[in-house]
């Protein structure tokens, strides 16, 4: 399948909108075209082995969880190990996707995954994602009795038009043409309708502000189906991510636990102040932890992309379902680089 195609369906799966600000998401390398994808690895981070491991594996797509570029780039020198890795991708033609905080806010995603590790009820987002509805920033409302020939001055611009008519204070019918554009053509947008013979009552620009979307966002929050120990939400965790260990961190008196948080990767920013009995994820800073213990909450640590890596068999096996002459695999050799000796 062409490389554009593939992109186009990985976005429908995660769309970027729903990124943070600060985010790098999106394709980061992509080869001259044409450039067909016959073979996807999933990882969650670009490392050395998991480079020489994709060229063994003839892969034309890297598709990493975090991104390889993440701050700008002014120059791609031998002198950086991350440079290395994307010059040697621009070398072999390997393309390089990464969803990052996009499969952390989408409904279905790494965060639902990792709040499975309990048996639960009203799962919902820790904080909700935000987004313009259709990706548009602005609306430009024009006030007009010629909305024929307006629409047709505005044809060619990348925007959306809508038109109503209405009835003015002294009974005259006109049309508001309501555009939705983005910031980048705003100006095109009143240069057409400037540069017009169109009869223009008024204009108004209105900047659109976001929304929160349902079911999408950072973090998840849930309660119990069932009261459980530290020890069990322990084990329920070391299952769910096959790991041998993890750190807890038991609030004094250990008490059941009936609600929980969870955040994958970094949580203490999303999961402050959330009132739960359990904060579940990969790290926290020592006074962080200390904060939740005392504040309440007791806190599971599992290490950074341990509580992101087991995603990655659920997204494989939701893009083969729209991949399907594309072969998709899971990268053996990326692990989280810490290890409990």
């Amino acid at each position: 399948m062409e490389l554009g195609s593939v992109v186009k369906i990985i976005k429908q799966h995660a769309p970027t909108s729903l990124a943070e600000s600060w985010d790098n998401v999106g394709l980061l390398v992509e080869p001259s075209s044409p450039h067909t994808v016959n073979t996807i690895m999933l990882t969650n981070d670009l490392t050395p082995p998991v480079l020489e491991e994709s060229l063994e594996k003839k892969v034309d797509l890297i598709l990493s969880y975090h991104p390889p570029i993440f701050s700008a780039v002014k120059r791609l020198s031998q002198g950086k190990w991350k440079d290395r890795l994307i010059i040697k991708c621009i070398e072999n033609r390997i393309a390089v996707y990464s969803p990052h905080t996009c499969y952390d806010a989408k409904a279905g995603g790494v965060n639902d995954w990792l709040i499975g590790a309990f048996d639960t009820s009203n799962v919902v987002p820790v904080t909700n994602a935000e987004e313009i509805p259709g990706g548009y920033s602005h609306k430009v409302n024009i006030l007009t009795k010629d909305s024929t020939n307006l629409q047709s001055v505005l044809s060619s611009l990348a925007v959306k038009q809508v038109s109503s008519p209405i009835t003015t204070s002294s009974g005259e019918v006109m049309t508001v043409c309501s555009v939705l554009c983005n910031k980048c053509t705003l100006s095109e947008v009143f240069k057409a309708v400037e540069g017009s013979d169109c009869e223009v009552d008024t204009i108004e620009n209105v900047k659109l502000e976001k929304i929160p979307v349902s079911g999408y966002g950072s973090g998840r929050y849930a309660t119990l189906k069932q009261p459980l120990t530290p020890q069990e939400a322990v084990d329920a965790v070391k299952k769910h991510l096959n790991l041998l260990h993890v750190r807890l961190a038991a609030k004094p008196g250990n008490k059941y636990i009936k609600s929980v948080a969870v955040c994958a990767g970094s949580g203490s920013s999303v999961l402050r102040g959330v009132n739960a009995d359990l904060y579940l994820t990969g790290e926290m800073s020592h006074h962080e932890v200390l904060d939740a213990v005392y504040s309440g909450a007791n806190v599971i640590l599992c290490d950074h992309s341990n509580t992101e890596r087991g995603y990655l068999k659920q997204v494989k096996q939701e893009l083969s379902e729209k991949l399907k002459d594309v072969n998709i695999l899971i990268s053996e050799t990326d692990m989280d680089p810490l290890v409990i000796v």
